[in-house]
């Protein structure tokens, strides 16, 4: 019997409103080699990079690739899984094509520590405390309220991801492109934003083993 991968995706900061499942027969994921020397260079040249996880350094990789390729991204990253599962197929995936392709080449982010622990604040005390996935923190504190208190004055943005235990970062980055039953795309937007330059990324697990992603954005300081 197949195991089912499940990816819950939540809308972007500010305009999360509703929760969206989508479920997945369980396969293995195709994707091209993590090879880019450039990416792999600056990341590991990222303060702080040496801390993230396996899974938080492969998604920083996936970012940081689809951002650098828009139109690789698409054509080598995503169109390979959407053969496998062509529900992926609609008016998102077609939209997403023609943003991908039109798009710059657009600047890396970088690692920033304290988006870090922003990031990794917010992971934990939603997985601790086996909350429901929400930018809101269990003390009430919504993300504009945790991006000030973490000192950052100028424009962010946050997205979140909540799936099964064996999600794939590549896998949750593209079901983030592509923001099925996401009326205002605030995954996308947030992901292709020229104006957001830093990152943050925490990976945490619930002690069911579902995953809770969370990536802060900054613009610069």
């Amino acid at each position: 019997m197949k195991q089912i991968l499940s990816i819950f995706l939540l809308l972007a900061a500010l305009s999360c409103k509703s929760q969206k499942t989508l479920m997945f027969p369980q396969t293995e994921i195709p994707k091209p080699q993590m090879n880019d020397q450039t990416i792999l260079q600056w990341n590991e040249n990222q303060p702080g990079y040496s801390s993230l996880s396996r899974l938080e350094k492969e998604f920083l990789y996936w970012v940081n690739y689809s951002r650098k390729n828009p139109r690789s991204f698409f054509e080598n990253a995503i169109m390979p899984i959407v053969k496998i599962y062509p529900q992926l197929r609609g008016s998102n995936l077609n939209s997403l094509e023609n943003d991908l392709k039109g798009s710059p080449s657009l600047t890396l982010l970088q690692l920033n520590p304290v988006l870090v622990r922003m990031s990794e604040f917010h992971a934990r005390d939603i997985t601790v405390s086996n909350a429901n996935p929400s930018h809101n923190s269990t003390n009430g504190e919504s993300f504009v309220d945790r991006f000030k208190k973490f000192g950052f004055k100028n424009c962010g943005g946050e997205n979140i991801s909540y799936g099964g235990g064996d999600t794939d970062p590549l896998f949750m980055l593209i079901m983030l492109y592509l923001d099925i039953n996401v009326d205002n795309l605030g995954h996308r937007k947030a992901l292709l934003n020229s104006s957001f330059v830093n990152t943050g990324i925490s990976i945490a697990k619930y002690k069911n083993g579902n995953t809770f992603l969370v990536e802060d954005f900054a613009c610069s300081q």
